[in-house]
């Protein structure tokens, strides 16, 4: 058997050493996790899109106005009729990636001021929700599911079916006063839920007396941690007649946490943002001051 020379020993372990190098880099470049993202309004802007029920105008509906905290989203319906209305970022936000050992965790959080006329309950007016979404479209869902997707009011379950793929967290201010006395009704309200593919919500939080709650800022925090797979929502209720108190996440309370693995529920890439039922402006406003929204995306396998 020929005896191998130095140098051709030499030149296979260079070429050996290359290709792992070669292998490694593909490896880890083929595994390294997507890039974050970071939404910070206001300013409110045209990245945000506002998507009412067909035949309404978005400037009917979401109207900008200044306030002593800078610009602000004043919600509500210039008809004689309650509008399901989307506002939400106008481009997908990936939260998990298939074959991937990486996914999305996210925070949220929003401050919001509901105001029915002269301390009324909202007819069926009153709800807004922070939603992930696999489209824009509002179509012909209905105020019952905040303009998220058309119900069976029997069971508050989706009509999309599988094409559904919504998670929502809802402030619900109205009751579902359907003439049916076998359709679905919410709880008492106010109250904060979760709703994953049906306004039927899976988890449930009272907010109190709507007195209580109504006329004054609350601000709304959301995390979901993807390696825990825990979903964990706070609400801070900010001093009446007080623009200036600062929303403060250490100082909310924990209504609820749910364990869930984003993938099950929401595409790969969804639109974030909020469906509501927009009150009549005889009925009352929603006011919306600000908005945060950013990932962070970390190993799960």
């Amino acid at each position: 058997m020929m005896e191998a020379s130095p140098l051709l020993l030499l030149t296979l372990l260079v070429l050996t050493t290359a290709i792992l190098r070669c292998s490694i880099h593909v490896h880890a470049s083929s595994s390294a996790p997507p890039k974050g993202v970071s939404l910070s309004f206001p300013p409110f802007t045209s990245s945000l899109k506002c998507v009412p029920t067909s035949g309404y105008m978005a400037s009917a509906i979401c109207h900008a106005v200044s306030g002593q905290t800078g610009t602000q989203i004043l919600l509500y319906s210039e008809t004689q009729s309650v509008v399901s209305t989307r506002y939400q970022y106008a481009s997908k936000v990936q939260l998990w990636k298939k074959g991937s050992p990486y996914a999305a965790s996210f925070s949220t959080a929003f401050t919001v001021l509901a105001s029915p006329v002269d301390d009324r309950t909202f007819t069926f007016g009153g709800g807004i929700a922070f939603a992930i979404t696999p489209d824009l479209r509002v179509g012909q869902a209905g105020p019952e599911s905040f303009g998220l997707f058309e119900v069976d009011e029997k069971t508050g379950n989706s009509l999309r079916g599988n094409a559904t793929k919504t998670i929502a967290v809802e402030i619900d201010m109205s009751r579902n006063f359907a003439d049916d006395p076998n359709a679905f009704v919410d709880p008492p309200i106010p109250h904060l839920g979760l709703d994953i593919n049906s306004v039927n919500s899976v988890e449930v939080a009272s907010l109190g007396s709507l007195e209580s709650f109504t006329d004054r800022r609350i601000a709304v925090f959301i995390d979901y941690d993807a390696a825990k797979q825990l979903l964990e929502v706070r609400l801070q209720k900010l001093p009446k007649n007080d623009e200036t108190t600062k929303p403060d996440k250490k100082k909310a309370k924990r209504y609820f946490s749910r364990r869930l693995r984003l993938s099950d529920y929401v595409n790969e890439s969804s639109y974030v943002g909020f469906g509501s039922r927009v009150p009549i402006g005889d009925d009352g406003v929603y006011l919306l001051y600000d908005w945060t929204f950013s990932t962070t995306w970390v190993r799960t396998m």
